[in-house]
């Protein structure tokens, strides 16, 4: 039971059935008794004369009655149950207008009370409001042609007056008492159901205008969150797009520049190494053009998309030695550096940044590079014997190396006495 009492409207529907109960009973209890007193008294003759017709069976009708009535206490389950389609409803409601009907005539139009559960249940379980409208109006002209003075010049019925005639006055008193208060209460029942009924659809619709406005204010949210994504967006595309021709840009030309001051020495010595030095740096101008194209096309460095990370770090410092006649010293103490896309772009930027600075800033002559494995850790050292720094001030290059290990929730580390050294750890997702 508690299973369909969820609200007040249930509470109240459920006394209204317990009313109409209470009234069927004692309609059929009361004919069914009388009939049996006015044989039992051989009063049959007299009752007869004041009847138009010839009444069935009380106690037939009477058990038919409350078969009825319960067959329709239990159709009424389903509407709570499950939303009823177009045609469901008409066949639904039919059903139910017929058993009312056939509860009615069985309690001999004594109270058409029975309709107005039918009246309370379209209203509430009718989804659409065209069907609501021509429920409502079909019951509400059965309601009104079911009363037994409507009802009588068309067609014979006794009424419940005549079954109570052979009582005396004061037991007739109480009996008709008895029945007109079981159809007020019914009446008063009908009507608290309407009275929350439309209270309920108030309060429904000023939910749906608070919820509507809550709703307004989230899209409006949403569109200022929208807003600011895409600029945050920009902002970080155009930071992605410095770090990486920076890097780019910055290893390449300091490759460059360093390799154009040596070239410079030995032009008026040995004309043919000049020349394939200078070879050697087009070829790198070249490479350094192509991954600045890479890089605004959002793609990795050219190295990576060819080679894999360990050929990648070869090159790029066997190219950079070469160039530059600098020393670089490199070990690698995992068998396969196999990372990630972007944990592979953040050694090999690291490496290429750390080289170039250690060069351009430190004037090293020689370059340490050292990548080791703890745990899901990845550590990369690169030391230098360059001139150092002890008041470390971050620039363009170091900030950009903060915040590529930031992405990736790692750590780095600055030294600068004796040489300058970086230490990065670097969390990876699957190992070697």
């Amino acid at each position: 039971m508690k299973g369909f009492l969820k609200n007040r409207l249930d509470y109240i529907y459920l006394l209204m059935c317990i009313l109409n109960y209470a009234l069927i009973f004692f309609i059929g209890a009361i004919v069914t008794i009388s009939i049996q007193r006015i044989i039992d008294i051989a009063r049959a003759r007299s009752f007869m004369d004041m009847l138009d017709y010839l009444p069935g069976d009380g106690l037939t009708n009477f058990i038919f009655s409350m078969i009825c009535f319960f067959v329709l206490l239990f159709i009424m389950i389903i509407p709570r149950m499950r939303k009823l389609n177009g045609k469901e409803i008409i066949i639904y409601y039919a059903f139910e207008i017929c058993l009312c009907l056939l509860i009615i005539k069985n309690t001999y139009f004594t109270s058409n009370v029975i309709l107005l559960l039918v009246m309370a249940d379209a209203m509430t379980y009718t989804p659409s409001n065209k069907y609501r409208i021509l429920i409502l109006v079909v019951l509400f002209v059965l309601y009104m042609g079911a009363i037994r003075d409507f009802i009588s010049p068309f067609y014979s019925v006794a009424s419940f007056e005549n079954f109570t005639s052979i009582y005396s006055s004061q037991t007739i008193a109480v009996l008709l008492g008895t029945k007109n208060t079981l159809v007020s209460l019914n009446i008063v029942a009908f009507m608290l159901y309407l009275f929350f009924l439309v209270q309920d659809k108030i309060e429904e619709n000023q939910r749906f205008i608070s919820l509507n406005k809550q709703l307004q204010e989230a899209n409006k949210q949403l569109r200022d969150y929208a807003d600011i994504s895409e600029k945050m967006g920009e902002t970080k595309e155009r930071n992605r797009l410095a770090r990486e021709i920076h890097d780019t840009l910055g290893h390449t030309l300091t490759g460059i520049s360093v390799g154009l001051e040596a070239c410079q020495v030995i032009l008026d010595k040995d004309r043919d190494m000049a020349k394939q030095q200078l070879k050697l740096l087009s070829e790198n101008a070249r490479r350094g053009l192509d991954d600045v194209r890479r890089s605004v096309d959002k793609l990795k460095p050219d190295a990576l998309e060819r080679y894999t990370l360990k050929e990648a770090l070869d090159i790029l410092m066997f190219d950079f030695q070469k160039m530059t006649d600098v020393s670089i010293r490199y070990m690698c103490h995992i068998p396969s550096l196999e990372l990630e896309q972007d944990e592979q772009e953040v050694v090999y930027r690291i490496v290429q940044e750390g080289i170039t600075n250690a060069v351009r800033h430190g004037h090293a002559s020689v370059i340490y590079v050292t990548i080791a494995k703890e745990g899901n850790t990845l550590i990369l050292i690169i030391e230098d014997n360059g001139k150092g720094c002890k008041d470390i001030k971050k620039g363009f290059g170091l900030n950009h190396m903060q915040d590529r290990i930031d992405l990736l929730h790692g750590d780095i580390r600055f030294y600068g006495q004796n040489g300058f050294t970086i230490i990065a750890e670097i969390p990876i997702r699957q190992g070697e």
